[in-house]
């Protein structure tokens, strides 16, 4: 029994945090949004070249 109420206890304390949390608006949202995916393509291309151009020494090395 005293399982159950602590349980219950902190699905409580839980539902008075999230009332006290400050959600960001939907334009920051977006914006840090479009920050993270604008630097994972930036990212995803500068990994790409690299991975293109270190595999071509690979492969003049490899040749010989």
């Amino acid at each position: 029994m005293i399982m159950f109420k602590r349980i219950q206890q902190f699905f409580k304390d839980v539902i008075a945090e999230f009332k006290r949390v400050q959600w960001p608006t939907r334009e920051a949202t977006i914006k840090s949004t479009s920050v993270v995916v604008g630097v994972s393509l930036a990212v995803a291309f500068y990994l790409g070249i690299s991975d293109l151009g270190l595999s071509d020494i690979m492969q003049m090395v490899i040749a010989g």
